[in-house]
């Protein structure tokens, strides 16, 4: 397949992989894209990007991602799905990079994701490891982590060693908990997914434990989109 323009001659990219200068320009518009954007995700003081922005890089080089396979690996108990995508040149539609990757509903913050949430991730986090495996160093030069935020899903913040006696500790906890009504306030009052979001990581142990909160997050989420 050869890719056209419609004056029947191939475009050259806006940057050139090969030009050192030119990747640094690049480093610096794609900084400018994702802050204006918003397509980055404060991860445990690290930003990381959204996948967005890697097809914005890719882009600019003439790179076009393509998912080339879906693989239903889901069982009784766990939906599951694994993608792969190819990252190809729109000049000469060679192959670039190959991404593969998994989602299931085991994951933490999927529990009570729909089949198709679980295949739509499983698709972006391939587009975005495929850019990764050829871009990840372009990101570091734009001040960013070379991992896409997709991929981050499942990272928790380590637990850290109290310091004081265990009883003391558990006791502090429990007596600061949020209650459940509490909580359901700050969900109701969410107008985005971002703050839906934040809300869920602010309280997640509680979520996890809690049947009923996570239904009210879910039908919140369903609301917002």
């Amino acid at each position: 397949m050869e890719l056209q323009t419609t004056n029947n001659e191939i475009q050259a990219p806006s940057y050139q992989m090969v030009n050192k200068d030119s990747m640094l320009s690049l480093s610096n518009e794609l900084k400018r894209f994702v802050k204006e954007a918003h397509l980055v995700s404060n991860i445990k003081g690290k930003d990381y990007c959204n996948v967005e922005a890697w097809q914005m890089a890719g882009a600019s080089l003439g790179l076009f991602p393509i998912i080339t396979n879906v693989q239903n690996l889901s069982s009784e108990n766990e939906i599951k799905y694994m993608a792969t995508c190819e990252v190809r040149s729109y000049q000469d539609n060679k192959l670039v990079s190959v991404g593969i990757a998994i989602c299931s509903n085991k994951e933490g913050s999927k529990k009570f994701f729909d089949e198709y949430a679980i295949l739509s991730m499983a698709q972006t986090r391939a587009v975005g490891k495929a850019f990764r495996n050829q871009l990840a160093w372009l990101m570091k030069a734009a001040g960013f982590e070379a991992t896409p935020a997709e991929e981050m899903d499942f990272v928790h913040e380590e637990p850290k060693k109290p310091s004081k006696p265990v009883q003391t500790v558990v006791a502090e906890i429990i007596e600061e908990a949020p209650d459940r009504d509490s909580i359901m306030m700050e969900v109701a009052k969410c107008t985005k997914l971002k703050q839906l979001t934040d809300v869920y990581f602010t309280y997640k142990q509680t979520f996890d434990a809690d049947e009923t909160l996570m239904k009210v997050l879910k039908m919140k989420k369903e609301n917002l989109k």
